[in-house]
């Protein structure tokens, strides 16, 4: 890794660690209240039984109009066939009137009251948009809210208003699977504008801060839906792994799936990340997926480093027989040394500190301290 990598490298995880405080600030979260939780969904069963009753009645105006056509032609053939007589004519003109006022009355009140259904769904749909739910929009209504948050989020980004484009992707996250392609674009847009290559060092034409940075991604469905796509953009994956510990109230064990199958099959820096992520994630499963790496992985020699170290910290009989492997056969020397060093630490020769990294040509380097020394 040159060098101009290696500070793209320690800037990308120094900042995020420091975004972390930032992210839980200013990141957008549903509230923990489990009364609003039952108001919603009593809500937006509400709403589909409103929906469901505006339908009967639209099926019934439809029926009472296929039955006003009937009469209709019914009362013309009578007055036909009852032509020659004045009379009956008469009565088959009368009655046909007084149907049609009939069904005009009955058009009225239907009318209305599909007004007054229209307007409490209305209502409904707007308790349901204030607390960002939408899964009761049909996929035609997803699409044209797309249509209009795209819309919205690119007048915002050309007139750099920061917090209006900040809130369009915010919404486009709340519209589900079917809004995260969108999403993954915006978000892409605002990251480059912060900086990705280098990290924090992009045109910042938003003015985005770390923290603000951070807290794009507002939804772990869309983080899920990105580290199990192949075809999503790699950026998008590294931010989403690194903010995989974070997400506290999401499954542990979900959590660390995803980081460890993004670590088996991923390559580069998302392996890195992943190895970082597992770090933080509080889960017996982490241990598991950074040993599977260790002992199986060829092709990413400062992943693996990074893993054993890990692995010496979660300190479990799995994690220090993936040590012991790398100790004694990794194919890398620098691998192979971090992992004996990682032995010492568990079974030290002496009392002492041992010492665990030693930077290139630092002042410890230069003066012959090793990675696995003892100073006692």
């Amino acid at each position: 890794m040159d060098k101009a990598t290696t500070s793209s490298v320690v800037g990308t995880i120094l900042g995020l660690v420091a975004g972390i405080g930032g992210m839980l600030l200013f990141s957008p979260k549903p509230a923990d209240d489990s009364g609003l939780s039952n108001r919603v969904t009593e809500i937006a069963r509400e709403r589909d039984d409103a929906v469901s009753e505006r339908e009967k009645s639209e099926a019934a105006l439809a029926d009472a109009s296929a039955k006003q056509k009937l009469a209709e032609q019914t009362a013309r053939e009578l007055a036909d066939e009852l032509s020659k007589k004045a009379d009956a004519k008469g009565d088959a003109s009368d009655a046909a009137k007084a149907l049609q006022a009939k069904l005009d009355k009955l058009k009225a009140e239907t009318d209305e009251a599909l007004r007054q259904k229209d307007a409490r769904i209305d209502k409904l749909e707007g308790v349901l948009d204030d607390n960002g739910i939408f899964e009761y929009l049909s996929d035609e209504e997803i699409a044209a809210r797309i249509v209009e948050l795209d819309a919205a989020f690119s007048t915002a980004f050309t007139g750099k208003d920061k917090k209006a484009a900040m809130q369009a992707l915010w919404d486009l996250q709340k519209l589900g699977p079917k809004g995260y392609d969108k999403s993954i674009e915006v978000w892409k847009k605002m990251a480059e504008d912060f900086g990705l290559d280098p990290w924090g060092e992009g045109p910042g034409e938003l003015g985005l801060n770390m923290q603000e940075y951070v807290s794009l991604i507002s939804n772990f469905g869309l983080i899920e839906y990105g580290l199990t796509n192949p075809d999503v953009d790699s950026s998008f994956r590294i931010a989403g792994i690194y903010g995989l510990p974070w997400w506290s109230n999401e499954d542990s064990a979900k959590r660390a799936e995803l980081a460890g199958n993004a670590l088996l099959r991923g390559s580069g820096y998302e392996s890195v990340a992943a190895v970082e992520a597992l770090k933080d994630i509080n889960d017996p499963s982490s241990a598991r997926y950074l040993a599977d790496y260790v002992t199986s992985n060829s092709d990413n020699p400062a992943a693996r480093k990074a893993a054993v170290m890990v692995l010496a910290q979660k300190n479990t009989e799995v994690a220090w027989a993936a040590i012991k492997d790398a100790a004694e056969s990794d194919p890398d020397e620098g691998v192979k040394q971090a992992a004996q060093g990682a032995m010492q630490l568990k079974d030290p020769a002496v009392a002492g500190v041992l010492i665990n990294f030693v930077a290139d040509e630092s002042q410890a380097a230069l003066a012959g301290i090793k990675l696995g020394d003892i100073m006692t």
